[in-house]
């Protein structure tokens, strides 16, 4: 179950692409929660979960004296700028998930091989469905790591290959797995994976 929860109101907008004014976003030791309807802006959730670390000891107290903070996310053509507000009840479990979609972009801002990595690099767990012009694909993560991959006739490794040249499309991210799904082997390490993938794309180029 979620352990960790915090929403944060935006107080001010600078020529945001995303975000505005008074829209507010939820953090969980789990997911990233953004307005209905808006692209995931990677950098804001990159900017988010490293700031879960900062307010993990402080969780007890509701974030008493981190309150007043400012926090910025200023990493791209725009600016917002956001502090804590009510702290959410209920946030949606994990579990059983094909649960609320947390994430949600176009392939052609953030290539596959990048997105890949923002979900291992952050430890996710859930369904990253992908819809490209090649096909749809299911890579499905465990804390990180790669633990089956579905792309047309491909599975595992072969589909990771596979999916990572592709350049248009959709993705969204369903957070969290059946239980059976948690003791999964690793389909391998994520690196060699990724590693091997980027070799055949530069191979291909050639």
């Amino acid at each position: 179950m979620v352990t960790f929860a915090a929403a944060f109101d935006i107080i001010e907008g600078r020529a945001c692409p995303y975000y505005n004014k008074d829209d507010s976003l939820i953090l969980t030791d789990r997911a990233v929660i953004l307005p209905v309807g808006r692209p995931a802006c990677l950098i804001l959730v990159r900017e988010l979960t490293e700031l879960m670390f900062d307010l993990l000891p402080h969780a007890e107290t509701d974030f008493a004296e981190q309150r007043s903070t400012v926090y910025t996310c200023g990493g791209c053509t725009g600016l917002i700028k956001f502090q804590l507000g009510d702290t959410p009840q209920n946030v949606g479990k994990p579990g059983d998930g094909e649960g609320e979609i947390v994430m949600s972009g176009r392939i052609d801002a953030i290539v596959p091989p990048e997105l890949l990595q923002v979900f291992h690099m952050h430890q996710k767990t859930g369904k990253l469905l992908l819809d490209m012009d090649g096909g749809s694909a299911r890579v499905t993560f465990r804390d990180g790591a790669i633990i089956a991959a579905r792309f047309g006739e491909l599975d595992n490794q072969e589909a990771i290959f596979g999916l990572m040249a592709e350049k248009k499309g959709h993705f969204r991210f369903l957070p969290g797995l059946p239980s059976p799904l948690m003791n999964a082997r690793e389909i391998g390490d994520f690196m060699m994976i990724l590693m091997e993938g980027l070799k055949r794309l530069d191979e291909e180029d050639v």
